[in-house]
């Protein structure tokens, strides 16, 4: 859970039990079943602020919130009343609902932050290099936007043409040649896997650039979370307009 669900978490289940102390002075002027719909819409805002996790709590906890203060026997957990009984398991049943669609919509909107952070990263990109942006900058701009721990650009015959950090230019070039589809090792069988995607090969790994001067661009991973397929191709993207723009002309 990420801190924004841990923000969501407190106040959904605190949310639940301050509701069902404060509606006590309502119990004996409106049934459970009315009052119930408080707390389904408290689920309903935590779980699309929050996701699954929060919306699954403020629903458990809003449910029993229900019977303990607004059920007789009051403050305790048994229920007398048929007609409380399926109040309860209106919105406990309600409640599960709204907190898995919850969390659809919050991965929707992170993917849309996501892409929208690439097609921002590959504006910049072609700004940089269309103005004559000094070719590290750019690098470096890519390493930090993708995590990375380096990036190399060297033309095929190993000589440098830019490194970013510039320490990383001083290690060996990479065994494995990327696939440019995938950004997986093109003759490697087993692949290492982090929590996002695919992650680069353990001692890093290289990408071809096609051009007039074939150009060879080394990526060294910066975290175990590795690269989901979205950034893997928007990384590919950023490479091709690096090639496309020569940087070896004024190396």
């Amino acid at each position: 859970m990420n801190d924004r669900g841990a923000v969501w978490f407190v106040i959904g289940v605190g949310g639940a039990v301050a509701l069902g102390f404060a509606l006590t002075a309502l119990r004996g002027h409106a049934t459970a079943s009315t009052l119930a719909f408080v707390f389904l819409a408290l689920t309903l805002v935590v779980a699309e602020m929050g996701g699954r996790a929060p919306g699954l709590a403020t629903a458990v906890v809003s449910a029993l919130s229900l019977n303990f203060f607004l059920t007789e026997p009051y403050l305790s957990l048994e229920i007398d009343k048929p007609g409380d009984v399926a109040a309860f398991v209106a919105l406990t049943a309600c409640g599960l609902i709204a907190a898995a669609f919850g969390k659809r919509r919050v991965r929707t909107a992170e993917k849309v932050i996501e892409t929208r952070g690439d097609l921002e990263l590959l504006a910049r990109t072609a700004t940089s290099l269309s103005s004559g942006v000094p070719i590290e900058q750019v690098l470096d701009d890519i390493r930090r936007f993708f995590n990375l721990g380096g990036i190399v650009l060297r033309r095929a015959d190993e000589r440098l043409v830019a490194a970013a950090p510039s320490t990383q230019a001083s290690l060996p070039a990479p065994p494995t040649e990327l696939d440019a589809a995938t950004l997986v090792g093109s003759d490697t069988l087993v692949h290492r896997l982090g929590r996002a995607g695919f992650r680069l090969p353990d001692r890093g790994g290289r990408l071809r650039l096609p051009g007039r001067e074939p150009l060879f661009l080394d990526l060294w991973e910066g975290s175990p979370e590795g690269i989901n397929l979205d950034q893997r191709r928007a990384l590919t993207v950023a490479a091709m307009m690096i090639a496309m723009s020569n940087p070896t002309s004024e190396s």
